[in-house]
């Protein structure tokens, strides 16, 4: 059961970040899944979701834009020719990401954000998602996991996937998505998609229960309602691969 604190909005100086961790991995869930990044997981959530099994609190330490991007750069080889950066948390958006992202687009990278899509994103970081519709591998693209029953304004115009986690007795047969995720409260239910996001780009992935039988089952149902829908089945590569 997931105990870390609830933290608000951070108010660290502008382009300073408190950073739980960066390393190299292979992106295992949404758009890119299979694509080698760096990851930047940020420190600190504004939920407390039950069934979380991401530790975003422990060993934290502050990092400016440079320190991160010179850090990127000694971690993804041809760092200057379009290598993917995720940023996660925790929920990223706590903190001002724009000079971050901007200054890692600006020396060529792409760059995914995670979040649970409840707080605002900036208006630069808007326009850098929008400007990236259309396009593959260029610019910003934010992917959203709802765990609330509603998502920011900002969000819904951004938002460029949508990645559910389900369980197999928790899915809608009227659109075949979850009503909670992680077992957090969602009222009246869990977020839909705006109506602009083609199936394609939702995702649809089995909760990891730590039970080899629920998981079974949370995986067939999953396939069931991908299949029934047309959404992606999203397996979490990265754990069956043994990789952070």
């Amino acid at each position: 059961m997931n105990e870390q604190p609830i933290e608000k909005r951070a108010t660290h100086a502008y382009g300073t970040y408190s950073v739980h961790s960066i390393f190299y991995t292979i992106q295992g869930e949404g758009p890119f899944t299979g694509t080698p990044a760096v990851f930047i997981r940020l420190a600190g959530c504004n939920l407390q979701c039950p069934l979380c099994d991401t530790d975003y609190t422990s060993n934290r330490q502050e990092r400016t834009v440079q320190e991160l991007v010179s850090k990127v750069y000694s971690l993804l080889p041809g760092a200057y020719t379009g290598g993917l950066v995720v940023i996660t948390g925790g929920e990223p958006f706590r903190q001002e990401l724009t000079p971050l992202v901007l200054e890692l687009i600006r020396l060529g990278y792409y760059v995914q954000i995670e979040t649970n899509g409840t707080l605002e994103v900036p208006i630069l970081l808007i326009a850098e998602a929008v400007n990236s519709f259309g396009y593959h591998r260029r610019g910003l693209y934010i992917v959203v996991s709802p765990k609330t029953g509603k998502i920011h304004p900002s969000v819904a115009q951004a938002a460029y996937a949508f990645k559910y986690v389900a369980k197999a007795d928790d899915i809608s047969d009227i659109d075949g998505l979850p009503s909670h995720a992680l077992e957090h409260p969602a009222h009246p239910a869990l977020a839909r998609p705006p109506q602009y996001v083609h199936r394609s780009l939702i995702y649809l992935q089995p909760a990891d229960e730590k039970n080899a039988t629920a998981n079974a089952l949370n995986q067939a149902t999953c396939i069931k309602y991908a299949m029934l829908f047309g959404y992606n089945l999203q397996l979490q590569v990265h754990k069956i691969l043994g990789l952070e």
